[in-house]
């Protein structure tokens, strides 16, 4: 029977800082689309004039879309859900790729470099080092199992050298190949589409100047598509569509290149090598993405 790595397999900081990155991910991303669409309410009301007596119904409006916009701008300050995305990412990624060196073998938790024993011990070590750097808040648990070093991990450390071999290629680098190639093909959708979009944006409001210039209008359209342009432009900035797209190809490249390589490492010790490259050439796109969010 074939052995295969579920989540709950993984160690318990691995999946609370997954999750909590995960959280701090949704949040940062819904409260910068509430206050860009905030923003644009008020650019929206800003532009018209709507009476209800001696009150100015569409002033009134701008300002409250204004200061919905400012009480999601101090929450941002305040909780900082972006800190708690990237910091997340960072501890999850970071004990993900030990958990694989650990379980197949990787440098420098090689089984020809040290038994379970201290392997293990090695491996909780680096976990609070770790943890060591971020606030506990940020890696609040699961609820799942509180194993850093669970039966899943010891299962498979245990194999002979093939199957951990094939697990490894088939569950980690073919995973995690498909995943960038998805993601790249996804994001680079989204550059084009966000591309078109702002550059019609930007023909609407190049009429919409012409016809307020020769009195065809005479509200404020060109305030209302300017406004439109910016939230989309700031959007692309927050979502780096086309930054995504590239480093996950090439990403996805690599690990092809890396995958075509496994079966040349016949020994633990050069097993141990090959696993410890893999996963540097892993961590390395992970840090390129943090650099791009900081």
């Amino acid at each position: 029977m074939a052995v295969t790595v579920g989540y709950e397999d993984f160690p318990a900081l691995y999946r609370a800082a997954d999750a909590n990155s995960l959280k701090g991910q949704r949040r940062h991303l819904a409260v910068t689309r509430f206050q860009l669409g905030a923003l644009v309410i008020a650019a929206a009301f800003g532009a018209v004039t709507l009476k209800a007596g001696d009150a100015d119904v569409a002033g009134a409006v701008a300002s409250v879309a204004f200061g919905a916009a400012l009480v999601s701008d101090v929450y941002m300050l305040r909780s900082r859900p972006d800190r708690q995305w990237y910091a997340g990412r960072a501890v999850a990624e970071s004990t993900k790729t030990l958990t694989w060196r650990y379980m197949v073998g990787g440098s420098p938790l090689g089984v020809a470099q040290c038994d379970d024993e201290q392997a293990a011990g090695l491996l909780l070590e680096r976990f609070t080092e770790i943890e060591s750097d971020v606030e506990p808040v940020l890696l609040i648990p699961d609820g799942g199992s509180p194993e850093q070093v669970t039966d899943g991990m010891r299962r498979v450390r245990a194999l002979p050298l093939e199957q951990r071999r094939e697990l490894y290629l088939k569950a980690r680098i073919r995973d995690q190949q498909e995943w960038y190639g998805a993601k790249a093909r996804w994001n680079e959708r989204r550059a084009t589409w966000w591309s078109v979009a702002l550059a019609t944006l930007e023909l609407l409001g190049l009429t919409a100047g012409v016809m307020r210039a020769t009195g065809v209008i005479d509200f404020d359209l060109i305030g209302l598509v300017a406004a439109l342009a910016a939230a989309g432009a700031a959007w692309v900035q927050t979502k780096q569509h086309q930054n995504l797209a590239t480093a996950y190809a090439m990403a996805h490249h690599e690990l092809s290149t890396i995958g075509s390589r496994v079966r040349f490492a016949r020994t633990e010790d050069e097993w141990a090598n090959f696993v410890a490259g893999s996963e540097d050439a892993i961590s390395r796109e992970h840090t390129l993405w943090r650099a791009s969010h900081s």
